[in-house]
């Protein structure tokens, strides 16, 4: 009788997974916020970013032997940190969220509480920053007629914040200008009035972070033209300084979170699919095998990140590598191991007085595998015709 054993061999996967952390770096060297900035960036990621009271004492723990004040990444932007409250991106057109109409000087954070946007006679009818605690009437946007904004005037003295509650829940927000015409028509709402509408801003961190935490010290930040921030090194609170002093500073290090779930979902003689899950936007990867490394982009949207790896040799081992990248430091990265596939058929021809069995059959598959050298752990599928 004869018989033919075919023996298929598919890809196998090991995978191990970790997390990134952030480290604090004690730099004990005087500068000013600029330079102590360049040098964060220069030799480690940038200026501390401090996001939680975790934060507050992972710092205190690099200089617990020191007093005084460090320098860390949160600091004013007085041109280029201003928003709108409406924040629609498909509501402005090209270069239309950035108008602005600023009284000469303004904005000048005057006493260092200046973050929100007001319109007045006394400004020639022009934008000023205020503190966001004043009473003000308000202007909300009401919604577009015929393709043209339409705004209501709120006689009730509101804070900003009230301001724009009372907006939001009864019209769309409070108002933002675009352009020169929807400037002249809040003006005619306004009436010469003081104003709220809906621009207003935070202090930024170096690094981009829009982290809100704050640690002030009591009645910080408090003053005009200090416009950025230090961190006792005693009591972990947090002052408003004026950027040209030098001090001592606070960088981090962050080591990329390690992706998750990286696999092989498919594979055959030739290539192998690689996909992980995307970590965020700014994270990028590179793919590293035989020696060679590959730079990947994360995809938009939430998706996984998927490759494929080409040109491979059929019934090989191979290891990939993938490592998650911020900046110019990456994760130590995640291993896999996958075989490309391949396919061997053995015909042998015997004579047998009657039908094998299945433990025979299963020896004789165990024997061609031994003699011809195939990994036994891949073998995924076995069957005799």
């Amino acid at each position: 009788m004869e018989r033919g054993l075919v023996l298929f061999v598919l890809t196998g996967v090991i995978t191990n997974v970790g997390f990134g952390q952030t480290h604090y770096n004690f730099v004990n060297t005087p500068l000013n916020w600029t330079n102590a900035q360049r040098v964060c960036r220069d030799d480690y990621t940038d200026l501390a970013t401090i996001e939680s009271a975790a934060d507050v004492d992972a710092v205190g723990n690099t200089t617990s032997s020191d007093t005084g004040k460090a320098w860390i990444g949160l600091h004013d932007d007085l041109q280029n940190s201003w928003m709108w409250s409406l924040n629609d991106s498909s509501f402005y057109g090209e270069g239309e969220a950035t108008y602005r109409n600023w009284y000469s000087g303004q904005p000048d954070n005057y006493d260092g509480r200046e973050n929100c946007g007001e319109f007045g006679r006394s400004y020639n009818d022009k934008w000023n920053d205020g503190p966001c605690s004043y009473n003000r009437r308000s202007v909300c946007f009401s919604g577009t007629w015929n393709g043209k904004a339409t705004f209501v005037w709120i006689e009730t003295l509101r804070n900003w914040t009230e301001a724009q509650r009372f907006c939001r829940e009864n019209y769309v927000d409070l108002a933002s200008i675009r352009n020169e015409p929807e400037h002249e028509m809040v003006k005619r709402v306004a009436d010469g009035n003081y104003v709220w509408i809906g621009l207003y801003r935070r202090k930024v961190w170096s690094d981009g972070s829009d982290s809100l935490y704050r640690n002030w010290e009591n009645n910080q930040p408090n003053t005009t033209g200090e416009t950025c921030v230090a961190t006792s090194l005693e009591s972990g609170l947090w002052s408003d300084e004026d950027c040209s002093i030098q001090l001592p500073f606070v960088c981090y290090t962050a080591t990329p979170a390690h992706v998750e779930d990286f696999r092989s979902t498919g594979q055959n003689q030739t290539s192998v699919t690689l996909q992980w899950n995307k970590v965020n936007n700014n994270i990028s990867f590179i793919l590293q095998f035989n020696g060679t490394e590959t730079n990947i982009r994360a995809p938009d949207g939430d998706g996984p990140v998927t490759h494929t790896v080409s040109s491979l040799s059929a019934a090989t081992e191979y290891t990939f590598t993938v490592f998650s990248v911020f900046g110019s430091v990456r994760s130590s990265g995640v291993s896999i191991n996958a075989v490309t596939d391949y396919v061997y058929r053995f015909k042998v021809s015997f004579s047998s007085g009657g039908e094998l069995s299945q433990h025979e059959k299963e020896a004789l598959l165990d024997q061609l595998i031994e003699k011809y050298g195939l990994p036994p752990q891949s073998v995924r599928n076995r069957s005799i015709t």
